[in-house]
């Protein structure tokens, strides 16, 4: 019986380690799923930054990190959002954030602050792998009237892969994103391991 309820531990420990789990990055409000104490040290790590600089996400997903580099001036992060140089916005040639995480991901959604109406502001979102670019204005995002997008396909990166938000036109902010973090393939070859220990232990006890 105890060696049963270890298995059991342990097939639900993995299982809860193999599981996807969502980031959800809000700049304008400072916070990072929702915790306001996280979000305002992300801002005193990234405000006035003039370089690649890492931030510590442990506290969400063990060993995670994740990489912010301007290509240009430095990191603006207000409660406007997130941007280069003053302001917090991209208005500038040459402006543009760089996301990398140390684990893979996927890009799941994306808010941009001030787009404005008459499709005046346009960005290009890059990629380090082989995902097409992609050039948003405000007719591209959803509903063709908000300044949110989700993205369902050609959105994964590998881990330390990154992601670029330049600017082409217009004054605009990043408001927000969301990513999922893709568990590691030896995650799920433990997590079948584990099982299949567990049902060949159960089977040998039941025909004890």
């Amino acid at each position: 019986m105890k060696l049963t309820r270890i298995l059991l531990t342990a097939t639900v420990l993995c299982g809860l380690s193999a599981s996807a789990q969502s980031i959800d990055f809000q700049f304008d409000d400072d916070t990072i799923n929702g915790n306001p104490s996280l979000g305002a040290s992300f801002e005193t790590a990234m405000d006035g930054a003039t370089g690649a600089t890492v931030f510590d996400l442990s506290s969400i997903v063990a060993g995670l990190n994740l990489t912010v580099t301007p290509s240009q001036l430095g990191i603006s992060d207000t409660n406007t959002g997130i941007g280069i140089d003053s302001g917090g916005t991209l208005s500038a040639a040459g402006d543009a954030l760089t996301f990398s995480f140390n684990k893979a991901i996927t890009l799941d959604f994306l808010d941009m602050g001030s787009f404005t109406g008459d499709g005046g502001d346009s960005l290009l979102l890059s990629f380090t792998n082989s995902n097409p670019e992609i050039t948003l204005n405000n007719g591209d995002f959803d509903n063709n009237s908000s300044n949110t997008i989700t993205f369902t396909e050609a959105n994964a990166l590998a881990a330390n892969e990154s992601f670029s938000i330049a600017w082409l036109d217009g004054n605009f902010a990043i408001e927000a994103f969301t990513v999922t973090i893709v568990p590691e393939p030896g995650t799920f070859a433990l997590l079948a391991g584990t099982c299949a220990l567990g049902f060949v232990m159960l089977r040998r006890r039941t025909l004890l």
